[in-house]
């Protein structure tokens, strides 16, 4: 096997037994999701490394198997007769950067059925080479914006365009109940694309953080916009006063910044800790008592070819060079992926997760939970809809794997992360563990009944995952496991910018 991108082995189109010979240079993709909004065009990048004339190879982008062509390319000539019909007229290689090795794939006027993955391919000869591109179509993000005052209160609108079909806009406080809207309207393009609006009336009953979400529930998808309203800016306010604090609020909120100095002396910063993650509390050793931090392995027989185990199954590593291994149904095989062997089916559960190697150019890992019947086979999209609930890190950013991508705004990415389930309530919270900062929540989640299982992923060698419990040791040199010990979480109240789901 000489290519381990996504820890598979590349073989020919041609369905021969025997595997093609690779290209001397390397297919290679962008590395990351791409994101585009319904409606607009979109670039899927791929390129040769090191560069090299590609005007000359045959570029095939497809997308499950080679009977779903997407494009054809061979010899300066573009080929339709094998595109499937979605496709027609939408689809085009860039030619500029074909000189240069650039294989870009430009598409369309993007449609729901869009989403997914794609498969940038090339033939020379009898070379042969892929790479795998995800892209993920979603309606634009919600645009929340001030009406003036109003009742009592401030209405505040939201808006958001490029859906199909016709999405629910819905308010949420911060405790995550429903609002009801006092208007609500709707318009459609000449693409069949919805536009659709809404409004709510804040007064000083309502706490931040209010969130407006737009869902699509053919999709599965939902975006999210949010703004935090400290209640003491209501009390004995005048309408000016109320509008000027929700529109520094909102500034504040749009630029990414912390505003505790809005509120006012002794006010109460936000929920606690307790509440952000189940299962943890505001005990001094940041665990309650009745729920003790739990003590989570790995599964071997899980584990992709190209992930190592410590002898004590608490940590993983990646191994660009595949050892063997038997092909079980049990075994992902070819995203980088192994689950815990717990299975957790009631009750409330934490345990922690350190990072090694964050630092590493191009590194890529995820922790969270997963359905204990998650698809182990094939590369499958990484989302609830999936039976998982985890948040990623690529290059320096963090994001959960909601579909869409939510983008979460850490400086620094948190290394140490206590991961947290709540059965019950089917909740699954992350907790930065070096400062008690919720990270992300993930509320009703579709649990089914199922056991729930610890989940890892990753891909770059230098990277290493550690599990925890709550009690400092020092780890065995022998097992090649350098992870720092750690120390007892404190667990702080959140403050206004912890108190939001980012």
């Amino acid at each position: 096997c000489s290519s381990t991108q996504y820890g598979c082995c590349l073989g020919s189109l041609s369905g021969s037994s025997s595997p093609a010979r690779m290209l001397q240079r390397r297919v290679e993709g962008p590395g990351h999701t791409v994101t585009a909004t319904m409606g607009q065009d979109v670039v899927l990048p791929c390129h040769l490394s090191p560069q090299r004339d590609a005007r000359t190879l045959e570029v095939r982008w497809i997308r499950d198997n080679i009977s779903e062509t997407v494009h054809h390319y061979r010899n300066g000539e573009d080929l339709y007769g094998e595109q499937m019909g979605a496709y027609a007229g939408r689809t085009e290689l860039v030619r500029d950067g074909l000189s240069a090795g650039s294989l870009d794939l430009r598409i369309t006027g993007l449609r729901p059925s869009d989403d997914g993955l794609y498969f940038c391919t090339v033939e020379d000869a009898d070379a042969y080479d892929e790479v795998i591109v995800e892209l993920e179509v979603a309606g634009a993000e919600p645009h929340l914006s001030l009406g003036g005052y109003e009742a009592g209160g401030v209405r505040v609108l939201c808006g958001s365009a490029g859906w199909y079909p016709l999405p629910q806009l819905l308010w949420r406080d911060a405790r995550g109940q429903h609002l009801p809207s006092v208007s609500q309207t709707h318009s459609q393009d000449q693409e069949g694309l919805f536009e659709i609006e809404g409004a709510v009336i804040v007064t000083g009953s309502l706490e931040g953080p209010l969130s407006c979400v737009v869902r699509s529930s053919r999709l599965q998808q939902e975006r999210e916009s949010s703004l935090h309203i400290a209640a003491p800016f209501f009390h004995n306010a005048q309408p000016w006063k109320v509008a000027l604090a929700l529109v520094l609020v909102l500034l504040a909120v749009s630029i990414g910044l912390e505003v505790p100095h809005l509120l006012p002396r002794g006010a109460a910063p936000g929920p606690e800790l307790g509440k952000a993650c189940p299962g943890l509390s505001s005990a001094p050793d940041g665990l309650a008592p009745s729920v003790p931090a739990v003590k989570v392995t790995l599964d071997p027989d899980t584990a992709h070819a190209q992930l190592v185990l410590s002898q004590d199954n608490s940590s993983v590593r990646w191994e660009d060079k595949s050892p063997q291994v038997p092909d079980t149904p049990e075994r992902f095989d070819k995203w980088g992926c192994v689950l815990g062997r717990e299975e957790f089916r009631e009750g409330r559960h934490c345990w922690l997760v350190e990072v090694e190697g964050v630092q590493i150019k191009d590194s890529w890992w995820a922790v969270g939970v997963a359905r204990a019947s998650v698809e182990r086979k094939g590369y499958f999209k990484r989302s609830p809809e999936e039976g998982i609930w985890a948040v990623q890190y690529y290059e320096g950013h963090l994001k959960s794997l909601t579909r869409p991508r939510t983008p979460l705004s850490l400086s620094p990415v948190p290394t140490r992360i206590w991961v947290c389930l709540d059965c019950t309530q089917q909740q699954v919270s992350f907790i930065n563990a070096d400062n008690g900062v919720q990270i992300f929540t993930f509320t009703a989640a579709s649990f089914n009944g199922e056991s729930i299982r610890p989940w890892f992923m990753m891909r770059k060698r230098g990277i290493q995952l550690c599990l925890r419990d709550s009690t400092p040791q020092t780890p065995s040199p022998a097992q090649g496991d350098s992870c720092p010990s750690p120390d007892t979480p404190a667990s702080p109240l959140l403050g206004p910018a912890g108190a939001a789901q980012v």
